[in-house]
């Protein structure tokens, strides 16, 4: 294996990781804790689970947990998109065919 066929590898790699970092911290910031805190503030303001307070937290329950599969999902498919790009053997002095 030549070294230069690494130097993209790395090249790319060196981009995504932090992009993935970021993608995933920001999903965490805009997505999951607004309907945290309107959880707490619900659970707040009416001292106890009422019939209607009940329905809308676990509505915000079933959100949070949607979220998370997705970011989960997002997490496989990075994981993923960054094994492809390492396992990738096409030298890079020869073209294509």
């Amino acid at each position: 294996m030549d070294l230069r066929m690494l130097i993209p590898i790395f090249g790319i790699l060196l981009v995504m990781i932090p992009v993935a970092g970021l993608t995933l911290a920001m999903t965490l910031r805009f997505a999951v804790k607004p309907f945290v805190e309107t959880l707490a503030q619900v659970l707040r303001e009416s001292g106890s689970l009422g019939g209607d307070n009940h329905l809308q937290i676990e509505a915000l329950s079933e959100q949070v947990e949607s979220l998370n599969a997705e970011v989960r999902r997002l997490g496989e498919t990075q994981r993923f998109d960054q094994a492809l790009v390492a396992e990738r053997t096409v030298p890079i002095d020869r073209p294509y065919g």
